[in-house]
């Protein structure tokens, strides 16, 4: 049994627990031969025994107040011995890592040590958090037994923890642990109760101390924003990837070639062509509008400044380090009293070098993580000294800096400034579960599909519109168009309006739901209906959903606000000649070409367009016209086309066979396209003519014929 055998039977116990058909989730756990069904004290039978008196009296028509209460407790004790299951297969199977040292339902000894980092293995590798235990940690919080550092940690144990194992005493004193207010503290427990309130949502509606759990968070100080600020990190976070992107493929490239003189990036098709995924101009900015979130979206030169995870390529290489092979140094905030830290300090040779002093620059830098600060020190500390003196100065300086800003920062009271432990928290979490082996163990807290509308927590904290649009706004921002579509829906449902329906419309076609997006478009279109964006929208939609007609409808009342607009000219002469209006289609055409002369887009269907008028001179002309770096092997076909029809036969080969020498283009779509857009009766004398074409071509390709 592998990993995915074994997750797929817990989701399929879960899923009968949530539908209510607890004889099904009973039947599968029994059938992983982990329980023992002889013995009547265990927690599965005592389940199903109990299950089996509630049937009986409900079948039996006797009413019991209490019977919904006792349905929730045994969907609880079901699920957690699911998940008590699935760890004892995993460890079993030698599928997971981090449990390999657990034993089923079997507690490991406390921790006589309140500062020792055994709590942090202690609290991962229990499933289930006894009383004395969350009674001694819940003491511990608020005196001077353990440290800020090892209460981290503990946080970062409960996260983990309930990520393997749900136990609400464990979220209990997660919560606990926030309302501390403990800057060090707060910030990742926040962090801990997004993602565990996320991934349990279903879970934590069949706990009857969810609502006030809950509520005493939302009635802490400043809860509301700080939760909202949690999810815009989350969403940073889940488009690590895209930055990375962005700084590999252009910001790099270009630095690049401006340095080494290379030549100028050639300057791209400018053509007018209506771009389908052109957004609407007359939306604007919607975080100008709101300054707190202009500071948020920064171009990408303030990426950094913003707290978008800007150096997970430099670090990922520096994670091979046995310091990351204890679970506990992914999630230690940097501190030179690590004893790691202390080791390197007190063995350190170069003394043209002050490790001390890089230390403690790197300590107080705002915008590199926990677990890269300690990659950083443990590569300084192997580099020569020659590569490390460099390094030094240069660095150096840069923290000076960083450290300049985070004064300033703090001494204004920026808001980013206020979530700095927050933002290095997601990224050493973003780092442990991509790139740690162990960190494969777990559900992905930074799976792209992640939304968290709808979930129970978001629903209660964020509960206006111009907050719940705030969110939105910024998955859209970020091109997470499934998720901002499910928030913008729900918003569209309270407060109507013309702008979020056309967001919906683009988030649904860029997601490839294009009658979904027509539909949004259309909803639109009842606020107004002259809107030439929108109507260009409605017409892209019904063109790809194969109504040319329809399309060419919205086309025209957009021609009518628009006359000279190209791209409204483009897509209608597109409409007309896939409605074979060959002769309408031309004229707009030739409008575009005479409008805009570099438009180079247009040969292609004017030369189709007069192929099909049977003006074949005209054709062949704008066929050659095409640039030769825009030629696909469909243009060599129809030259091929065209020339036969004119008499060129021997052209018409030459033609031919440059199509063949297309890549992926094969003798038998020439052979389709000769029968569909050449021989389009398919009269006897014309298909003994393609047939003896095609072996003339092959045996030309083959080089067995002159």
């Amino acid at each position: 049994m592998n990993k995915t055998d074994i997750n797929n039977i817990h989701k399929q116990i879960v899923k009968a627990v949530y539908s209510g058909r607890l004889y099904d989730a009973i039947v599968a756990i029994k059938n992983q031969n982990v329980i023992n069904e002889n013995d009547s004290s265990s927690p599965l039978m005592m389940v199903e025994q109990t299950y089996k008196f509630m049937l009986k009296y409900s079948v039996e028509g006797l009413k019991d107040p209490n019977r919904d209460k006792i349905f929730c407790q045994l969907q609880v004790s079901l699920l957690m011995l699911a998940d008590g299951v699935r760890n004892y297969l995993l460890k079993k199977n030698n599928c997971s890592a981090i449990l390999s040292n657990n034993v089923f339902l079997q507690p490991s000894e406390k921790p006589n040590n309140s500062n020792s980092i055994d709590w942090f293995n202690y609290l991962i590798h229990n499933e289930e958090l006894g009383n004395d235990s969350e009674a001694m940690i819940t003491s511990a919080k608020d005196s001077d037994q353990i440290s800020v550092e090892n209460l981290s940690l503990i946080v970062s144990a409960l996260t983990l923890s309930l990520l393997l194992f749900f136990d609400i005493k464990k979220f209990r004193l997660l919560t606990l642990l926030y309302l501390t207010n403990q800057e060090q503290i707060w910030q990742r427990a926040l962090v801990g109760i997004f993602v565990v309130t996320y991934f349990y949502n279903k879970r934590f509606k069949l706990y009857s101390e969810t609502p006030q759990l809950f509520q005493q968070l939302i009635d802490s100080k400043d809860f509301k924003e700080r939760y909202h600020n949690v999810v815009i990190q989350f969403i940073k976070a889940i488009n690590t990837d895209k930055i990375t992107k962005i700084i590999n493929d252009e910001i790099l490239p270009t630095v690049s070639k401006i340095s080494s003189g290379l030549k100028d990036k050639m300057i791209s098709d400018s053509s007018n062509i209506e771009s389908w995924d052109e957004t609407n101009p007359d939306w604007g900015d919607f975080f100008e509008k709101d300054p707190e979130l202009l500071d948020k979206m920064a171009e990408v030169s303030k990426l950094q400044l913003e707290g978008s995870d800007v150096f997970i390529n430099t670090f990922s290489m520096l994670k091979s380090f046995s310091f990351f092979n204890r679970l506990e140094n992914w999630f230690y905030p940097f501190t030179s009293q690590h004893p790691e830290i202390q080791g390197l300090l007190n063995n350190f040779k170069d003394t043209n070098f002050n490790f001390q002093k890089f230390v403690d620059g790197l300590e107080g830098a705002p915008f590199i993580c926990n677990s890269d600060k300690y990659s950083f020190c443990l590569s300084v500390s192997l580099m020569p000294e020659s590569q490390r003196g460099t390094m030094g100065k240069l660095f150096t300086g840069e923290l000076g800096e960083m450290n300049k800003i985070r004064r300033e920062d703090e001494l204004l009271h920026k808001p980013e400034f206020g979530y700095k432990i927050m933002t290095q928290y997601v990224q050493d979490l973003y780092r442990f579960f991509k790139i740690s082996r162990i960190g494969k163990d777990f559900v992905d807290i930074f799976d792209k599909s992640l939304s968290p509308i709808g979930t129970l927590l978001f629903d209660k904290v964020l509960d206006t519109v111009a907050e719940k649009r705030k969110i939105g706004e910024y998955f859209f921002k970020n091109e997470n168009f499934r998720q901002a579509f499910d928030i913008f829906e729900r918003i569209s449902t309270e407060d109507p309006n013309f702008e979020i329906f056309q967001k919906m419309g683009y988030s649904a076609q860029k997601f490839g739901d294009i009658q979904k997006a027509l539909d949004c478009f259309n909803k639109a279109q009842l606020f107004d209906d002259k809107q030439i964006w929108n109507l260009k929208k409605i017409g892209s939609c019904y063109r790809k959903l194969g109504e040319p007609l329809k399309a060419l409808e919205f086309y025209r009342k957009a021609e009518s606000q628009d006359p000279d607009n190209l791209s409204i000219a483009t897509a209608i002469g597109r409409c007309l000649l896939e409605t074979e209006n060959y002769d309408e289609a031309l004229k707009y055409y030739f409008k575009v070409e005479y409008l805009d002369e570099k438009n180079t887009k247009v040969f292609r269907p004017i030369a189709w367009c007069s192929y099909e008028l049977q003006k074949f001179e005209q054709a062949l002309k704008y066929t050659n016209k095409i640039p030769q770096a825009d030629k696909e092997a469909e243009d060599y076909v129809l030259a091929g086309h065209i020339c036969r029809k004119i008499g060129k036969n021997i052209d018409a080969m030459n033609y031919y066979l440059q199509a063949l020498d297309c890549e992926d283009y094969t003798i038998q779509k020439l052979e389709d396209a000769m029968k569909t857009d050449y021989n389009k009766d398919n009269s006897a004398d014309e298909l003994s003519d393609t047939a003896l074409i095609l072996d003339y071509l092959m045996f030309r390709k083959n080089n067995q014929i002159d």
